[in-house]
């Protein structure tokens, strides 16, 4: 009875006699409270289908009512099975970024005419300016004409900034997913000969339409990447000087500044060192990296630095931690990144681990011990 009373209120359902049954129900004791607190969070954070929300929401409705309240790593255990991997020295290019990208949403610039479109403001100018080159543009994703020119090409930049992604789909068909904090430069439309080649910094998902006679180039942080047709992901830091490449379909070749090249097949990462000047090869699971284009966000034995990390760049806030056991704490979880706030995941982390926090007024979040 209690359980679906809670389902209908926090989908919005219930009437006003079955609110008040559940507000009366909660206030009956403080083991009641709390599982409703507990089921609340839960709601919030595995939303990524209906059915599949229903489903978890069943699960999670037969452990809790019935036993202790959950912990953080087994609410995570109910989330969505995509899950998604940041390096920590791509956060700290981002970090370096996060004072280059002047909007809080997307810009577009046009090298030829040294405008900035804010994607979310200024409509009118792309309508005006790019009428018979773009064909859909939101604050989300903008669409290229499927064209190629003969003459000199003119570059256009994405800046992505903090707590937002974005998807683009060139103009040869092919599509590039933009992290937070991220920068691609591409051709307006590419040339009919030689190489379609795009610049990156930061991380983006490449889907990479096949033209034997055009291979596809990304330049990214001391290496190039050249492919015909394939899906991979690039993450690279200009700070440590490195770049990761994670391969799903089809094959790439990596090449550095100095000559080294590698072959990357389906599963594997290459790393470039800029120490040891070499790719480094591994086996991996390719959606531990490749999942944050679905909005989803892994912690698998991280450390509280790199989440607080992670939450920088995909909700545009500051962390400050001054509570030193939570410095060593090992967290593993999967969330929802479209449903779920920092609040959310602070009190989860909470649960495990004590502490307080505190939100100030410049969007920084102070934690200390309790």
């Amino acid at each position: 009875m209690i359980s679906s009373l809670i389902t209908k209120y926090l989908n919005g359902e219930a009437t006003e006699q079955e609110v008040s049954q559940v507000f009366n129900w909660i206030e009956t004791s403080k083991a009641n409270k709390k599982q409703f607190i507990d089921l609340k969070k839960v709601w919030g954070m595995t939303c990524v289908s209906d059915s599949e929300k229903i489903n978890t929401w069943h699960q999670v409705q037969e452990t809790t009512l019935k036993t202790k309240p959950i912990k953080f790593s087994s609410i995570f255990n109910y989330a969505a099975i995509f899950i998604v991997f940041l390096s920590l020295g791509s956060l700290i290019w981002l970090a370096e970024k996060r004072d280059s990208i002047e909007s809080k949403n997307v810009v577009l610039e046009i090298e030829e005419t040294h405008t900035k479109i804010d994607l979310a403001k200024d409509k009118t100018t792309i309508k005006k300016q790019l009428v018979d080159v773009i064909t859909l543009q939101n604050a989300h994703e903008i669409v290229y004409n499927l064209e190629s020119v003969s003459q000199p090409i003119t570059f256009h930049t994405l800046n992505i900034p903090f707590g937002k992604t974005f998807k683009v789909t060139l103009s040869d068909g092919s599509i590039v997913h933009l992290n937070a904090g991220s920068s691609l430069k591409y051709p307006q439309q590419f040339n009919t000969t030689g190489n379609r080649k795009v610049f990156l910094q930061g991380e983006a998902f490449f889907k990479v339409n096949k033209d034997e006679k055009r291979p596809f180039m990304v330049e990214a942080n001391h290496i190039a990447i050249k492919v015909l047709g394939t899906e991979f992901n690039v993450n690279t830091s200009s700070l440590n000087h490195y770049a990761d490449c994670i391969l799903v379909e089809g094959s790439v070749l990596l090449s550095s500044n100095n000559g080294n090249e590698v072959i990357l097949s389906p599963n594997e990462k290459a790393t470039w060192d800029i120490t040891s000047k070499a790719f480094n090869i591994s086996q991996i699971n390719t959606k531990l990296y490749t999942s944050w284009v679905h909005g989803e966000l892994i912690f698998e034995d991280s450390n509280f630095s790199d989440i607080s990390n992670k939450l920088t760049q995909f909700y545009n806030i500051k962390i400050e931690n001054r509570n030193n056991s939570l410095k060593t704490q090992k967290f593993s979880g999967t969330i929802s990144l479209k449903h779920s706030s920092v609040e959310n995941i602070l009190d989860l982390l909470i649960n495990d681990t004590p502490f307080s926090y505190i939100k100030m007024d410049d969007n920084t979040i102070i934690i200390s011990n309790n």
